[in-house]
């Protein structure tokens, strides 16, 4: 019986995939939006939205965000793009 050998490459901070952003293409601004906009964004409904961004609950707490608000700040939404990604 032959035992298979796998070779991963190292992993370094370099190796890091960025965002390719094409010369026609615009990025979403950084500003407030409500949260159905940043849903219709992201091209999901609101509850999946607010499933999402509940994983970050305790630090958006740190913004002020309660799982009552509507309408988020453009810090909360510049840290919803660091952790999801850009839409």
């Amino acid at each position: 019986m032959e035992k298979a050998a796998f070779h991963t490459a190292p992993r370094s901070s370099s190796t890091r995939m960025m965002p390719i952003i094409f010369d026609d293409e615009q990025l979403p601004k950084v500003k407030a939006y409500y949260k159905y906009e940043l849903a219709e964004m992201y091209c999901v409904c609101t509850k999946t939205f607010s499933a999402w961004i509940h994983m970050y609950f305790e630090e958006l707490q740190q913004f002020g965000y309660t799982k009552h608000t509507k309408l988020l700040r453009p810090e909360i939404v510049k840290f919803l793009f660091e952790r999801l990604g850009e839409p």
